[in-house]
């Protein structure tokens, strides 16, 4: 934690409390917290600033119900941020710059259980900016269940009164039920007194709490007879179990529930509508799009101008990823440029970022490629100039903490550096990258899909793909060319960790410039070539024979999880050279 944060946080609380004192309906506030932000470890967090909860990482917060409290942010850096509560409808707003604060003040919902909080910018919250409020009066216990193997289990109950308000859910595991109808339980005695003094009532309790102990969810006192349809009563959390309650919460409701008669949980509701399937923009680069041959001519300045753009992109079918990006695309533009010419490289980060990014070229030579000059906060431009003195094809990247997650994200590319001459002519170049991405969700799954920290440090990704989506290569933009003509590919690796067996099935490389050496002798007769994260290679080969040939990384098991790319060859059979009769299967 740096010094900074040590600045007057008391004479900031007193100008929060002085600005709410001076509102006419002044209501005094019970409990109060202060967080700010911080990298730990490489994960952005929120950490405690204030007495009860100081140098705490995403501290759980505590209230009683109905409790007024009032919860501040300070920016401690590293883009912009907020704390909201979902549940409660209450956010501090977004604060920009570090060392800004916010404050919101609201009403603790009166029902016992978590209020989760989270920083509500970008995709903050799957990196790790998330934490609850426990909402619960010390030392006030609880009734409890009792209904088979939950007999006596508080969960249960704690669950149901977060979801108070009797709203429908669909719950996995209620046989033949497709919707639930949740009870509120925030008057849970008071029900059980009025029912216990009726002459409906016929069991053997003598007290609300034996009562309770008995059977807490009979259908004619609990349950609504039907779905509401209005907003929930002022003060009271909406139902919304897939959102709102952990896994633990909702087993032990199905175990509890799935106990009782058939049809005792309340009237089921009707599937809901099919969803269109989610959709977002096309962050594909499309492999033809990358400048032609610079030729032989003198060392000049070339300007190169990257934009860093978060965008929600078209990771699958019904499938979305807030992807970073260099251009709005991934890969980045592919650059060119000659031995002895000097970059000038601009980097802007779009108004609309959340996060600070960089940019660090393999090919320059100088500390960090450019990113220690070049971290760029929103709405900010940085600039630097590296004259290119080595020949090659070269990685680019974002190199803001936490590198692996911006590279992870999509913010890679390439630049070539050609030779003094340039490179030997060729019919078509195509420009493919390589790179893996890490969902909350497992792969297929449809709807946005965050970004999942833990699964990028454990280096265990849900999707690997060419040009940044899966099939990119296959039913957006495969690769085209016909008979007879000379092909050079570039392809790199982004990454972040895995290395790649780039292979083309059906062809033989007769050039590989191993580890993109481009002023060294070609490797020649080659099936398939090891390119590291960070790492490229130039192939190049003739087309002899016309088909569809797929471009995979011979690691095959990812061809399961997105990695493939047609390259479309037309032109005449060549029988001499491959002749036969097809045969069904194959998926060429």
């Amino acid at each position: 934690m740096k010094s900074f944060f040590k600045f007057p946080i008391l004479i900031m609380l007193l100008g929060v409390v002085i600005t709410a004192c001076a509102g006419a309906g002044f209501q005094p506030v019970d409990k109060e917290y202060v967080l700010t932000t911080d990298l730990r470890d490489g994960n952005l967090v929120f950490l405690g600033v204030s007495d009860e909860i100081n140098g705490v990482e995403n501290p759980t917060l505590n209230a009683n119900p109905g409790a007024r409290i009032t919860v501040t942010l300070i920016n401690g850096g590293m883009g912009q941020h907020d704390i909201t509560f979902p549940e409660v409808k209450a956010t501090t707003g977004v604060v920009k710059e570090k060392g800004e604060a916010a404050s919101v003040t609201f009403t603790v919902p009166t029902v016992h259980g978590e209020v989760e909080y989270y920083d509500s910018v970008g995709n903050h919250a799957e990196l790790g900016m998330r934490g609850v409020l426990l909402v619960s009066t010390s030392g006030q216990s609880m009734p409890v269940l009792s209904s088979g193997e939950s007999s006596g289990d508080p969960a249960v109950l704690a669950a149901f009164q977060k979801g108070a308000c009797g709203s429908c859910h669909n719950i996995a595991g209620i046989p033949n039920a497709k919707g639930v109808l949740g009870p509120d339980l925030s008057n849970a005695a008071d029900l059980a007194q009025e029912h216990l003094e009726s002459s409906a009532y016929s069991g053997s309790a003598d007290s609300v709490e034996a009562y309770l102990e008995e059977s807490i969810l009979q259908p004619e006192i609990f349950v609504p007879e039907t779905c509401p349809t209005g907003p929930c009563p002022a003060g009271v959390m909406p139902a919304n179990l897939s959102d709102t309650l952990t896994t633990d919460e909702i087993n032990s409701i199905v175990t509890y529930l799935s106990g009782l008669p058939e049809g005792a949980y309340g009237e089921t509701v009707a599937a809901a509508a099919p969803q269109s399937p989610t959709t977002g923009a096309d962050i594909v680069r499309d492999p033809t799009d990358l400048p032609g041959p610079i030729g032989d001519r003198e060392p000049i300045t070339v300007r190169i101008d990257l934009e860093t753009v978060e965008v929600e992109g078209q990771l699958a079918d019904g499938t979305t990823y807030t992807y970073w990006t260099f251009n709005g695309q991934v890969p980045g533009p592919f650059y060119r440029v000659r031995v002895g010419d000097t970059i000038e490289v601009h980097l802007k980060n779009s108004s609309s970022s959340v996060m600070n990014h960089s940019v660090d070229f393999h090919s320059v030579t100088g500390p960090g490629g450019g990113a220690v000059m070049t971290q760029t906060k929103p709405g900010e431009e940085t600039v630097f100039t590296a004259k290119a003195i080595n020949a090659g094809l070269f990685v680019y990247h974002c190199a803001t903490p936490m590198v692996a997650d911006h590279i992870a994200n999509g913010m890679y590319g390439l630049i070539l550096v050609e030779p003094e001459g340039g490179l030997a002519p060729v019919d078509r170049e195509f420009y493919v990258m390589q790179g893996e991405l890490y969902t909350a969700g497992a792969f297929g799954e449809h709807g946005h899909q965050p970004s999942d920290t833990t699964k990028l440090l454990n280096e265990d990704p849900e999707y690997f793909v060419f040009n940044g989506a899966v099939n990119a290569l296959v039913d957006q933009k495969p690769l085209k060319a016909n008979v007879g003509e000379s092909v050079r590919i570039f392809f790199g690796v982004g990454g972040p960790n895995f290395t790649s067996s780039f292979h083309v099935i059906g062809e033989i490389f007769d050039r590989v410039y191993d580890q993109a050496s481009i002023t060294s002798a070609p490797l020649t007769d080659v099936q398939t070539t090891l390119v590291p994260p960070g790492g490229a290679t130039m192939v190049e080969f003739t087309l002899e024979v016309p088909g569809n040939y797929i471009l995979v990384d011979h690691a095959l098991s990812r061809l399961q999880r997105g990695l493939a790319g047609y390259l479309i060859v037309e032109g005449e059979p060549n029988p001499e050279i491959f002749n036969g009769s097809p045969t069904s299967g194959s998926g060429h």
